[in-house]
């Protein structure tokens, strides 16, 4: 077992962050809450391992590598897997964690300069520190984002915990491309459309034509994946938002954040909200959570 504390300047709203994760945990694949993560992550040699993700003091967290199973199961959390012969690369896995959970943000410049607008002045305050979720594997947040488009986040999990049901087994491990590509129409439901889509993605990453990584820019990936009939800005942009870490993304068609807006007493029509917006920029992402939250709290 490896054990590692990564640290992050403040403040770090990192309970938001595993939060976020959890309202968005796969079935059989993730359990979070507002402490810790746990997961199955593929290695890029092939092979995989179990990691646990726990906060560790207000600007920090500690990651556990090749966690062995608990001698007593915790109730709904995924048992670690066994890892494969050979030990994952610590600082590969350790990089991956500094960007899921968004620890090279400057969250003191973020800050300051969104509090400089009145109508988000008192959302950064009783949130200080926000971050944008990052992705541990690009992707399967691909995936993740193109099966959740148009339907509610419940739904998106049903769908993704049968699918990973269907190809992997109790293996806690996310489906590959190869496997969507290969046996996804037996158990995606949807949208014709929706369907096609996801399945020209999975062949068109399998076979190479289409990759996706974090060396990409905004434009690089935006222009990658919109070529794709079924992929819009929306999709595109999320993506860079979790996958990139792209500061500067409003997705100003977003549903939940434009009723976020509302509640600010902000424009709330994708044309309105983007014009507002500029004012945000470079930090648009950041703020888009911030608008996201308030959509939450005004139910």
């Amino acid at each position: 077992m490896h054990e590692t504390r990564l640290s992050t300047a403040g403040p770090f709203d990192g309970e938001g962050v595993l939060r976020y994760l959890a309202g968005h945990a796969i079935p059989g694949v993730e359990f979070a809450d507002a402490k810790r993560y746990r997961r199955v992550v593929r290695l890029d040699s092939g092979g995989h391992t179990s990691l646990l993700v726990r906060l560790d003091g207000p600007e920090g967290i500690k990651v556990l590598i090749d966690e062995p199973a608990p001698k007593v199961p915790i109730p709904d959390e995924p048992v670690p897997a066994a890892p494969v012969p050979g030990s994952p690369d610590p600082k590969d896995v350790l990089a991956r964690v500094r960007q899921l959970a968004n620890l090279d943000a400057d969250s003191t410049t973020i800050d300051a300069h969104l509090s400089a607008d009145a109508a988000l002045a008192q959302r950064v305050q009783a949130n200080p520190g926000i971050r944008v979720p990052g992705t541990l594997d690009p992707q399967e947040q691909l995936f993740r984002t193109l099966i959740g488009q148009q339907i509610s986040i419940s739904a998106a999990r049903t769908v993704l915990g049968a699918l990973v049901k269907k190809l992997c087994g109790e293996s806690g491990q996310f489906p590959t491309a190869e496997q969507i590509a290969a046996r996804g129409q037996e158990v995606l439901r949807g949208p014709k459309a929706r369907i096609a889509t996801i399945l020209t993605v999975a062949q068109a990453l399998a076979s190479g034509e289409l990759t996706i990584s974090r060396s990409h820019n905004v434009e690089e990936l935006t222009e990658r994946l919109t070529a794709f009939a079924g992929i819009g800005p929306w999709t595109a942009g999320y993506v860079a938002m979790r996958v990139l870490g792209a500061p500067d993304v409003l997705l100003s068609t977003d549903t939940v954040l434009l009723k976020g807006a509302a509640a600010l007493g902000l424009p709330s029509t994708p044309r309105g909200i983007a014009d507002y917006g500029q004012r945000w920029a470079p930090y648009r992402s950041y703020a888009g959570l911030h608008l996201w939250r308030a959509a939450q709290s005004s139910r």
